[in-house]
């Protein structure tokens, strides 16, 4: 890793790097949890192995049934960002919260959750450690955004993030999970990437208009804390042609003037 920084680590994660070196077909969570002796360290294991992934390649594959963490070197672009939140950030994104989880809505008082801060863009995907790109929610919603992220190629992800095009960003996103839902929060987080949009919604509508000829289907999941949310399928892929964003303009334009 010449010339790049140098890694941000303490004693458990060099046991865990160590660790998934010596086993190279991978371990699970529990196999590492497993082979870690020192009970007081393991509370936030599963966060310590993500934020491996700062500066190493290291993907959830499968293996049988499992899935499995492996070490698959270094990367060559490690997150320049530590993530770390000073008391005033922290203060800020909690009062912006008034007590309720941000992802499902459970509130402290009434549910008896607990907030944690997250970064809506995960660092690896190039999302900063920013009041914009920081939320809190419940660690039900935590645990399972970070295991639905954890199916993503951080390296596809962070390609897909640097899209000019909101267009490109939400369809690209969808076409990874073709067929299957894929929850709004997510969608609204890769339109924002790069630029605000006051209706990333609509920008997402437009990909279904004729001239572009996407089929994507509006439908609603469960999420970890059992409450419904919206999401998208996308049912028929075509490639978008690169004068995409004239091509909606000049459909929209057309079609006002049809009904006029």
């Amino acid at each position: 890793m010449t010339g790049i920084k140098k890694p941000r680590l303490g004693a458990i994660h060099n046991t865990i790097l160590d660790l998934l070196k010596a086993n190279p077909e991978g371990l699970t969570i529990y196999e590492i949890r497993e082979r870690i002796p020192d009970i007081d360290v393991q509370q936030h294991l599963d966060k310590r192995v993500r934020e491996l992934r700062y500066y190493y390649n290291v993907p959830l594959r499968r293996r049988g049934k499992a899935s499995v963490y492996k070490f698959e070197g270094a990367r060559a672009d490690p997150v320049a960002d530590d993530g770390g939140i000073n008391a005033k950030l922290r203060a800020a994104i909690l009062h912006k919260a008034h007590g309720r989880c941000q992802m499902c809505g459970r509130t402290v008082e009434e549910d008896g959750i607990k907030l944690q801060l997250d970064h809506k863009i995960p660092r690896n995907w190039g999302g900063t450690t920013t009041e914009d790109n920081l939320w809190a929610i419940c660690q039900l919603c935590n645990g399972g955004k970070r295991d639905f992220f954890a199916t993503f190629n951080d390296n596809v992800m962070k390609k897909i993030m640097k899209l000019e095009s909101v267009y490109e960003r939400i369809a690209e996103t969808l076409r990874l999970y073709e067929g299957e839902a894929v929850p709004s929060w997510l969608l609204e987080f890769v339109a924002n990437a790069n630029d605000w949009q006051d209706d990333w919604q609509k920008r997402l509508r437009e990909l279904r208009y004729p001239v572009i000829g996407m089929k994507i289907t509006a439908t609603r999941k469960k999420n970890e804390a059992g409450r419904w949310e919206a999401a998208y399928v996308l049912e028929k892929w075509k490639d978008l042609p690169s004068n995409h964003k004239f091509l909606i303009k000049d459909f929209e334009k057309q079609n006002k003037k049809n009904k006029s």
